[in-house]
């Protein structure tokens, strides 16, 4: 199957800007996006190597939605300014690697996605991700129509739409139209919050087969109680219970008063087929890796201090002796008490684990950093093949490390508590075991 990669440009932008910590150049220019996105095209792209990629952006300006209602996305924040500074940069870069970018005026990026989606998802040839966060792309979900995570990778498919959203792909525009967004600012149906909106949707339907199901049983011009025993007549026994419930009194009198609200909302959150991409040809979006590692490209990523992602020698790393710092180096047992004993005159300290692995059943303990201050760095050696403390002292440190009345600060804490914990395993004394999972869980 030939890959195709369909990029939301704005929800791709917004998850890289808001997913990476803030940096500038040395002018002051913020840039985080930006590399994020071009880190993502050098590292995980070359990688997962696609056939074809298409960078698609909302057209500029309102929509044919704004017609529709001047409300729609009225209360959206406005863009951070230190984004908005970011996307000419971005769409700078992108045409540099020689990746064109999609845009049609008075349509979003979903609608040309859907579009595209459509034309080729009847062909078992093509394997298409969507790579965005968007909830109404999910209906777009099929055998061979997928949403993709890039920050967790992770694929969303049939089944995991479904856990996620309780309704099956098809139904997610009715889902959206039931229950507000408050992203696109759609109205919704009054006190029909995700779960009561699954139970409508997955009883009776769409909105369309709601309304029509109300109005084909005169629900409007009858009481509660004739209500009722139309439903005993005309449902199953295990659907009663839930039937009774969506059409109680109040319930029922909200779902009367918010008919128009619905269409609306199904209005608005339904993408277009249909749209006209002049003489669009999916040759030209070709995924081309080596295109990428232009002079250009090159150039712009001097200019952002990229270093990292240059292709040629990057500049030399400062190390600890260039920030005038020093580590000590824990390498055997007596060494650990008197660290312990330095430790006790800390009200606070950070901690970080190395391992060998991401994947925390997988990972095994290497070394242990300990900072107290500048002067005061210690680097707990274990696996490393010089001289290194023992296990079993390791862990007697360890325990009464955590039973120290100090505050414990790390970066991703969690995983490194996930570590210790797998590490002592047993020998971890129940108060210490006690107090690591309440941190944990």
């Amino acid at each position: 199957m030939k890959k195709i990669y369909l990029i939301d440009a704005n929800s791709f932008i917004y998850r890289m800007f808001f997913g990476m910590p803030e940096f500038t150049t040395k002018n002051w220019e913020v840039v985080n996006a930006v590399f994020g996105i071009a880190r993502f095209f050098l590292d995980q792209l070359i990688r997962e190597k696609p056939d074809y990629i298409l960078f698609i952006k909302d057209a500029k300006w309102w929509t044919f939605r704004d017609k529709i209602d001047s409300n729609y996305k009225a209360t959206r924040d406005k863009m951070p300014d230190n984004l908005r500074s970011q996307i000419p940069i971005i769409e700078d870069m992108v045409r540099k690697m020689k990746v064109p970018i999609i845009e049609v005026s008075w349509v979003e990026a979903d609608d040309v996605i859907w579009t595209l989606a459509k034309k080729y998802s009847w062909n078992n040839n093509y394997e298409i991700d969507i790579l965005t966060w968007d909830k109404d792309l999910f209906s777009l979900v099929s055998d061979n129509v997928k949403i993709y995570d890039t920050m967790k990778k992770k694929k969303f498919g049939i089944k995991e739409t479904v856990e996620k959203f309780w309704v099956e792909p098809k139904m997610i525009i009715d889902y959206l139209a039931i229950v507000w967004d408050k992203a696109d600012n759609i109205p919704w149906i009054e006190w029909f919050w995700p779960k009561k909106a699954v139970d409508l949707i997955n009883i009776i339907w769409s909105v369309e087969d709601i309304y029509n199901f109300i109005k084909e049983n005169n629900f409007e011009n009858i009481s509660e109680k004739e209500r009722k025993e139309i439903l005993v007549q005309n449902f199953w026994e295990e659907k009663i219970k839930k039937i009774f419930w969506i059409f109680k009194w109040k319930t029922f009198e909200k779902l009367i008063k918010s008919e128009e609200n619905a269409f609306l909302s199904k209005k608005l959150a339904t993408i277009k087929l249909d749209v006209d991409i002049n003489n669009f040809n999916l040759d030209n979006y070709k995924f081309n890796p080596w295109e990428y590692l232009n002079n250009d490209v090159e150039k712009l990523f001097e200019k952002l201090e990229f270093h990292s992602l240059l292709w040629k020698e990057a500049p030399k790393l400062k190390n600890w002796e260039d920030l005038n710092l020093s580590v000590d180096i824990i390498d055997d047992d007596n060494k650990l008490e008197l660290l312990l004993n330095k430790i006790k005159k800390y009200k606070k300290i950070v901690f970080d684990t190395e391992t060998t692995s991401l994947n925390i059943i997988k990972a095994k303990l290497v070394w242990i950093s300990i900072y107290l201050d500048d002067k005061n760095i210690f680097y707990v050696n274990r696996l490393h093949k010089w001289n290194k403390v023992s296990d079993l002292k390791l862990k007697e440190f360890l325990e009464k490390l955590f039973d120290l009345d100090i505050l414990i600060v790390g970066h991703n804490i969690k995983y490194d508590l996930e570590i210790v914990n797998l590490f002592l395993g047993e020998n971890i004394s129940k108060d210490i075991k006690e107090e690591t999972q309440k941190t944990l869980f």
